[in-house]
């Protein structure tokens, strides 16, 4: 068929009468087709058509179309007419390329696409669409080294340095760790273009950060958008922190051909393309394209890695001890573990190649973290020791434990000594948060301590963590507090994992930031830009189900979605978002489930809560509201409200919303559909050993009024390697905020007598909802599976309401569970952000003269 229409299109075409008018219409598509009105402009290059039959623009103008219609094999029919008859039109050969490609013919699509380069070596379309393919067969200059080494910045003591126009001066590190996984994207969907990162940087250094920290290789548009920044504001330039990323090795073995193969190809694709270098093809979950914009002169420093898991690192150990020891041509490390020698070598061998490539070094360090610092916690025994110590103590054994060995381990920097060759030098790089490992809250040596911010465990651990890498840069790579409504773990000074209020996240920010600075570490990146929802907790991952669909939905359960200083919502504005205190026309215009002579139930839902907005008489004042809630099936659950007499209900509930006062209210759940354990008497002398409730089901059904609290356990009974034990601690996810939510983040429901409103919205993962955006619900325990949660998809919510007198006690109105609320599903959330509190105390902190 090709050769058949290029033999034809040899052939002079002759002159078309209405060559103008089709002109016209032709021109007039392309302007329909560039402002996205493609059945218009399907017209309009059909009348062309029929004006002067086979003209050439007019056939590229129908295949794009085509494909916009999802018709590639009609579009392949049009394309394949104008390379026929022009076979120079390299517009013509790229949509060829996207029909052949569509239709699944991907050798032919290369060919068309590496035609289109041969025509325009400048069509980055084209060149795009050969790297998705992940074979490009692309190729690169050949690098010019230069003369003169380029060393844009060094360690220096325990700093590190930047070189300027003046000459070499002490760099103190401002830094944000940039995660760009947006609402509803995984984290390998990057954003693609440079506004999106543009506007980023501009905020970022609007904070007064002097870095950002990237844990992978972004999209090109990253580092133009980086590199746009620094030409315009050198006195503002943000320096680069980059990291290479790697999933832990099968088997735990570090020294496994293919996989040490590919983490060394993932750091060489690092260095090139900070130096403008790289074509990178496309990877499952990585980014790829044609990096060519050179941003290497404003990249600090890289560290290698992610936090390594301690089992790994033994099991490894044990493999190579005859590894102890590591010479390089820039590193050497005369005695250490395996694991130590291990990641000298990695580090040497990405200096030696940006140094042997482009004639440049920088600062490199591998990542750490407490679990594997080279300190010793007496608190902190190993499993094998706590087992023991049990025994000891008269403490029953816990074949539950599933804890990392937080002191068996370590991988000590101070090691590794840099050679003479090494122009740039060697810093230590940790992770360290203030509420875990639990040694950092136990041993006595750091609850001893005090900053000039008070008595803080967390400067103490920083503080002998700097006085063991004493001589050497340390950088706290990632330190901070989330804001999120749920707690994975309490801390003694109130530095935990969660539970802190917008406000309060922003005062503990800024706190942690000036006691990196006064620990001696050589500067902090604070974790982190976004909040991003698809990530997990402990305490939440086993209830958020399927976990690939986390991204659909915001769990404000879930600590680890809440570290943003851009902070990510549901809702598609925060106008139009029911808020506890806020405009009561946004509850208002929640739907009317129910309504009775006196009171009207509305409920509503997002991606971040279910709204449920109670209007009417009696008012809170005179009365008080319990709120049944059915979630799953109408003939299981509670049949009687808390504290309602009277005749049971027609409908179990699985939970129940009990708003006694302002100071008393929480979410309670049957007790059957608890996933967690309540702490009962009789569990033994070590508290809660067991985690969750192995027991949960659905399918009970009864009518006595019982009701658990919505208790959580996050930090376990603990005994240290010295006899002294530690009780287990924990929160009632369910005790409900009364407040205003403009002035405190965290408030769960608000009183607005004015507008004779009561405002509750509820977190989904208290409602055992394990995927709001496909309605799926909780409804057992997998005993075979492993200890996961099997799940359901719900018809939808049904609610029963009870007035209750103040003073007598009796129903004063009641609305029972007629309909169904069955909120709408998605594929796509909806979702709006803006900037917390912990900004603008950041940009205040960063911004003293003393910084």
């Amino acid at each position: 068929m090709l050769m058949l229409l290029v033999a034809l299109g040899s052939q002079a075409p002759a002159p078309c009468p209405h060559a103008a008018a089709a002109g016209r219409e032709t021109t007039t598509g392309w302007r329909a087709y560039r402002r996205e009105a493609i059945a218009e402009a399907a017209t309009h290059f059909a009348a062309a058509d029929s004006l002067c039959p086979g003209d050439h623009a007019t056939q590229i103008g129908l295949g794009f179309v085509l494909l916009r219609q999802r018709q590639p094999r009609g579009a392949a029919e049009r394309f394949l007419r104008a390379v026929a008859s022009d076979t120079s039109d390299a517009e013509a050969w790229y949509g060829l390329g996207l029909a052949r490609s569509r239709l699944g013919q991907r050798a032919a699509a290369v060919d068309a696409w590496r035609r289109t380069l041969r025509l325009a070596p400048g069509y980055e379309d084209a060149e795009l669409q050969l790297l998705a393919l992940g074979d490009s067969g692309l190729a690169l200059p050949a690098v010019v080294r230069p003369v003169d080494p380029a060393v844009p910045a060094r360690t220096a003591g325990d700093g590190f340095e930047i070189h300027t126009n003046a000459g070499w001066r002490p760099f103190y590190v401002k830094g944000i760790n940039l995660g760009v996984a947006l609402p509803g994207r995984f984290p390998s969907e990057f954003p693609t273009d440079d506004s999106t990162y543009g506007r980023w940087l501009e905020l970022i250094a609007g904070a007064h950060a002097n870095a950002v920290r990237v844990y992978t290789i972004l999209p090109p548009a990253f580092y133009r958008a980086l590199k746009t920044w620094n030409e315009a504001h050198p006195d503002r330039a943000l320096w680069l922190l980059h990291g290479v990323w790697t999933e832990p090795p099968p088997r735990a073995d570090y020294d496994a051909p293919g996989w040490k193969r590919d983490f060394r190809s993932e750091m060489r694709r690092v260095v090139d393309l900070v130096h403008g270098h790289a074509l990178i093809a496309a990877r499952p979950g990585h980014a790829f394209g044609r990096y060519e914009s050179d941003v290497s002169d404003h990249v600090l420093g890289v560290i290698i890695g992610r936090e390594w898991e301690p089992f790994s690192i033994r099991v490894y150990n044990a493999r190579r001890r005859d590894h102890t020891a590591f010479a390089g041509r820039f590193l050497a490390l005369d005695r250490g573990t395996p694991a130590d020698a291990w990641m000298a070598e990695q580090c040497d061998y990405l200096v030696a190649y940006e140094w042997d490539t482009y004639h440049a070094q920088r600062p490199i360090a591998y990542t750490n973290w407490p679990t594997l610092d080279p300190l010793v916690h007496p608190t902190e025994p190993t499993l094998e020791e706590e087992q023991g110590l049990r025994r000891r103590y008269g403490f029953p054994p816990n074949p539950r434990l599933k804890e990392y060995d937080n002191d068996r381990e370590s991988l000590d920097a101070m090691l590794v000594r840099t050679t003479p060759a090494d122009l740039a030098g060697y810093f230590a790089s940790y992770h360290a948060y203030p509420y875990y490992p639990d040694f950092i809250d136990l041993d006595s040596a750091y609850a001893a301590a005090g900053s000039a911010e008070g008595r803080s465990r967390y400067f103490g651990y920083l503080r002998a963590l700097k006085q063991h890498h004493a001589g050497r840069p340390l950088l706290i790579a990632e330190y901070g507090v989330p804001s999120s409504r749920g707690v994975s773990h309490l801390q003694t000074d109130g530095l935990g994992h969660g539970g802190h209020d917008e406000r309060a996240m922003a005062d503990i920010d800024a706190r942690l930031t000036r006691e990196v600075r006064a620990a001696g570490a050589a500067g902090g990146v604070l974790f982190a830009w976004l909040d991003e929802w698809f990530k997990h907790t402990w305490v939440t991952i086993e209830l958020e189900v399927p976990p690939e669909r986390s991204r659909l939905w915001h769990n404000v359960e879930d600590a680890e979605q809440h570290y943003g200083l851009m902070g990510e919502y549901g809702g598609a504005s925060a106008d139009a978002t029911p808020a506890p205190g806020g405009d009561p026309a946004a509850w208002r215009a929640l739907s009317v489930l129910a309504r009775g002579d006196s009171l009207v139930l509305r409920v509503g839902a997002d991606p971040s809560y279910l709204y449920v907005a109670l209007a009417g008489r009696p008012e809170f004042d005179s009365a008080r509201y319990v709120v049944g809630i059915d979630t799953y099936r109408r003939d299981r659950g509670q049949f009687r409200l808390p504290g309602v007499a009277g005749p049971a209900g027609e409908v179990g509930s699985e939970f129940a919303l009990v708003l006694n006062d302002t100071s008393d209210a929480q979410l309670m759940v049957a007790p059957w559909y608890n996933p967690f354990l309540e702490p009962r008497s009789g569990m033994g002398p070590t508290g809660l050993d067991r985690f969750h409730n192995e027991a949960a089901t659905v399918d009970v059904a009864r009518s006595d009024g019982a009701l658990d609290s919505l208790f959580v356990t996050t930090n376990r009974w603990r005994i240290a390697r010295n006899g002294r034990t530690y009780p287990p601690r924990g929160v009632n996810r369910g005790r409900l905020r009364h407040g205003r939510a403009a002035e405190a983040s965290l408030a769960d429901w608000y009183v607005d007598r004015a507008a004779g409103l009561v405002e509750v919205r509820i977190a989904w993962g208290l409602l055992n909802v394990t995927d709001p955006s496909s309605r799926r619900v909780m409804v057992r325990y997998r005993r075979a599976g492993g200890g996961t949660f099997e799940t359901a998809v719900t018809d939808g919510f049904r609610f029963e309401v009870a007035a209750l007198d103040r003073v007598h006690g009796g129903v004063v109105a009641h609305l029972g569970p007629e309909r169904t609320y069955a909120w709408p599903t998605w594929e796509a959330p909806t979702w709006h952000e803006r900037l917390k509190p912990a900004y603008d105390a950041m940009r205040e902190v960063w911004g003293g003269e003393s910084w």
